[in-house]
């Protein structure tokens, strides 16, 4: 049995060249358990690992191994107590499988590189573990995907460190293998205490395999835990920008994920913030794409008036200084009165869980998807960009439209009324600003100045040009 490492970052940043992937990310792999690493793609999963494993060095921060910098061991004892497979790995040409994966005991071996009868029977076990025996003379490079896959499992297994890091290793397998691989880890985690971390893309597997998860979006740490206290309708709605319902897996009982796509075979399944239909606040509620269609023509010029009931200092603040047109109040108590600054055709920006769905100048499905999701979903959480202090509004509650009446003309611009208005009736509307920016030392909105010299997310994040925000509730 190898003993067991301990494995941690501190306010580790990585990435390549100028392109930083992971940003001061702290993060304390629990020992002897099974980690598991999620998050939506290029989201610094498989950086996070490569750091760890000292295979790239970080530009700011550490990675440790038992209380250490791992970039200050020496290879061999970093090798001894910490095994990874990484993505794509590649063998030398004509290599056997038996070879490949003898290698795996090249940490343990002398001067000379002898083979010892632990070695034989750590490659042994190995072999019989992934099912690779029957390919032992074989060359690697006749191997399909899936065996491929299993041989270089089958390296990493035969290496018995403490700590074993795997990057994507159900790659190339199908289900059956794929259970099989994660089994034979969960096998060597519980019996021998093998401090294990994983990258995984499918849910379902690592929520009924993690003792922990860490969820990743846009190189930062959003959520960590064990899978039943982490994994939630909303945190999979904001990460991974997919509505689903989470439901207990009924096999494991731990959480199970079933996506909602836009083409599913249930009349009666809804989207997980509430019923189908949206109630009509001043006008129709649309539940047809024909209707959906006949009302928003192209060219369309869009309005989104906000009838609110509450909106916080900061929100007030952030819809003041914004540099467009980004929506309009007809509220006769006048909570906020956002007054246009410059033509709203093409300013019109809606999101919705962070998606840009719906510009005033886009024409397509994409358009129409948009306008759906916010007139049949209650409470989808609309998001709207300000442009200037590139931050974010989120917006909480109900919409229908409007096509005719005094609103309309209320909403007048240049004397010309809107073909439409979009009424969101609003339970909750607040700024919203991703971990990274939260955990700035620019992020002190008390202190900031008038509107017009507000911080912009480039200021916030010093290095980042681009803003990228992480959904919380």
């Amino acid at each position: 049995m190898p003993d067991q490492s301990t494995v941690h970052t501190e306010d580790i940043s990585l990435g390549y060249g100028e392109r930083k992937v992971v940003d001061a990310l702290s993060v304390r792999v629990p020992t002897g358990k099974i980690t598991v690493v999620v998050g939506p793609n290029a989201c610094g999963k498989s950086t996070l690992l490569r750091g760890m494993a000292r295979l790239l060095r970080p530009s700011a921060g550490a990675a440790y191994l038992d209380g250490k910098d791992i970039h200050t061991l020496p290879s061999k004892e970093v090798a001894v107590k910490l095994g990874i497979l990484p993505q794509s790995p590649s063998a030398p040409e004509g290599i056997s499988v038996a070879d490949l994966v003898g290698r795996g005991r090249s940490p343990h071996q002398g001067w000379f590189g002898r083979a010892s009868g632990a070695d034989d029977e750590a490659v042994g076990d190995a072999m019989r573990a992934t099912g690779t025996l029957e390919l032992a003379e074989r060359s690697v490079d006749e191997l399909s995907g899936g065996q491929r896959q299993r041989a270089w499992i089958a390296m990493a297994l035969a290496q018995r460190t403490g700590v074993l890091l795997l990057d994507e290793p159900t790659t190339f397998l199908d289900v059956t293998h794929q259970v099989e691989v994660l089994d034979l880890l969960t096998d060597l985690n519980r019996g021998d205490g093998t401090t294990i971390v994983l990258v995984l893309h499918d849910l379902n597997l690592a929520c009924r395999y993690a003792d922990h998860l860490l969820v990743l979006k846009d190189g930062a740490l959003v959520a960590e835990g064990a899978p039943a206290d982490v994994v939630s309708e909303q945190l999979v709605r904001e990460v991974f920008e997919l509505p689903c319902r989470v439901v207990p897996d009924p096999v494991s009982a731990t959480p199970m994920i079933v996506p909602i796509g836009r083409h599913h075979t249930g009349d009666d399944v809804s989207a997980p913030d509430g019923p189908a239909a949206v109630p009509a606040v001043e006008g129709t509620a649309v539940t047809t794409e024909d209707e959906l269609r006949t009302v928003i023509a192209e060219p369309a010029q869009v309005i989104l008036d906000k009838p609110v009931a509450g909106v916080d200092e900061e929100s007030r603040r952030f819809l003041e200084a914004s540099s467009f047109f980004l929506l309009a109040s007809s509220d006769a108590d006048g909570t906020v009165d956002v007054s246009p600054r410059g033509d709203p055709a093409g300013s019109v920006l809606v999101l919705d869980d962070g998606r840009a769905l719906a510009f005033a100048d886009r024409n397509g499905n994409r358009r129409v998807d948009s306008m759906r999701n916010i007139l049949r979903n209650p409470n989808v959480g609309l998001l709207f960009l300000v442009p200037g202090v590139d931050h974010t509004l989120r917006v909480n509650g109900r919409a229908s439209i409007v096509r005719e009446g005094p609103l309309l003309d209320r909403l007048a611009l240049k004397g010309t009324p809107p073909d439409l208005a979009i009424v969101v009736e609003v339970d909750e509307l607040f700024v919203h600003c991703g971990r990274a920016m939260t955990r700035s030392s620019l992020w002190k909105p008390e202190s900031w100045p008038e509107n017009e010299t507000l911080p912009t997310a480039g200021t916030l994040f010093k290095s980042q040009a681009e803003l990228r925000v992480s959904l919380a509730g």
